[in-house]
């Protein structure tokens, strides 16, 4: 017993007293917080085929359709012919895929003459906040969804839609919308299909294509999930990246590794900026990741080989000396932006060491673990 309570505290002052940075080990794991972020704040992906265009959401003709290929945060202007204060709205489903439905909705006005262009951000104007919600559309095709509340205060000229969320696609559709002068949706709509309408988009720049068959996606968590079957792509391309909260808790970092995904070389990241915090994440998936205070820690460029599904030569980190819990790590370019559409890893793994406490933490709890063994 005595010779075992020896060799416990030896180790335990030997995790107390011994340079605690000495040993660097991987720091992500599987199932860490992780989400996709894009640098470039509020941007437009708008776009739409010829023949499901804006107007298709005015004809009241529930087999056309208005289709907008940038997802979330896409929406519309629309100028009715008379200034109106709406008091609710009705959205009417498309002819397939439900994941492309509108789940969230803000709606805004303006006085002022329309200066934003087809496919732009739709900001060129001065825009109130009218009112913002939720929006549970059926699942069912070619159905007029539940009428919601909206109470304008003011008959606006224009009104600017935005739908920040769909139930979990990357393209958005509507077969028809309709604006009502009642709080339940009845009475006559009050858009026609002579009404002035543009398809915008308002939103971060932060996309990664939607879950697939299996329930596992191309997002951030497939970039520490340590296999190479799936990879994280963002079609924000340059500035993209991600944040990650590892469960090991606050850390120093010394350097990172990155396997290649499994095709276009030309997505691979070329640069990268890695910044630390602690404070509590609030910025959400997809955003520009601004919602925090952060501090650049190291940042340099990358020579990812050709080859895929290949892991890279180890990146050093510059000298980090205080421990963060989380990190946001941005690729501000990738190796040949105008052949590609988006940016893409296959796995990274940060290198470094869990914070002095938490190895005195270790120590502590051997000292129990001896104590206890004594009682």
């Amino acid at each position: 017993m005595k010779r075992e309570k020896v060799l416990v505290l030896s180790i335990v002052l030997g995790l107390l007293t011994a340079p605690v940075f000495a040993v660097s080990i991987p720091i992500l794991k599987p199932g860490d917080s992780i989400i996709a972020i894009d640098r470039d704040g509020i941007v437009s992906n708008s776009s739409y085929p010829a023949a499901e265009s804006p107007p298709k959401a005015l004809d009241g003709v529930a087999t056309t359709k208005y289709l907008n290929r940038g997802g979330a945060y896409t929406g519309f202007i629309v100028t009715p012919s008379v200034p109106i204060p709406v008091q609710s709205f009705t959205l009417t489903t498309a002819n397939d895929s439900a994941g492309r439905d509108p789940s969230s909705w803000a709606l805004y006005g303006t006085m002022d003459a329309i200066k934003s262009l087809d496919n732009s951000t739709g900001l060129a104007e001065n825009w109130t906040l009218v009112s913002e919600g939720t929006v549970a559309l059926p699942s069912t095709r070619l159905t007029l969804g539940p009428a919601v509340a909206v109470n304008s205060p003011l008959p606006y000229t224009s009104y600017r839609m935005l739908f920040p969320t769909l139930k979990s696609s990357t393209t958005m559709q509507i077969a028809d919308v309709g604006f009502y002068a009642t709080p339940n949706g009845v009475g006559p709509n009050l858009l026609s299909a002579l009404d002035a309408i543009l398809a915008i988009q308002a939103g971060p720049d932060s996309r990664y294509p939607a879950a697939g068959p299996t329930g596992l996606s191309e997002g951030p968590k497939s970039a520490i999930d340590r296999t190479t079957d799936w990879k994280y792509l963002n079609f924000g391309e340059n500035n993209s990246g991600f944040i990650v909260t590892p469960s090991i808790g606050p850390s120093i970092l010394d350097s990172f590794e990155i396997t290649t995904a499994n095709d276009s070389p030309e997505r691979d990241p070329a640069t990268w900026m890695l910044y630390g915090t602690n404070d509590v994440i609030t910025s959400a998936d997809n955003s520009d990741g601004a919602k925090e205070a952060w501090t650049l820690i190291c940042g340099g460029t990358l020579t990812l080989p050709d080859t895929r599904n290949t892991l890279a030569s180890r990146v050093e980190i510059c000298n980090q000396s205080t421990p963060y819990g989380s990190y946001r790590m941005v690729f501000a370019t990738v190796k040949n932006a105008a052949a590609a559409n988006s940016m893409q890893i296959g796995e990274i793994q940060f290198y470094g060491v869990p914070e002095p406490a938490t190895v005195c933490l270790l120590g502590l709890g051997g000292l129990a673990l001896l104590r206890r063994r004594n009682a």
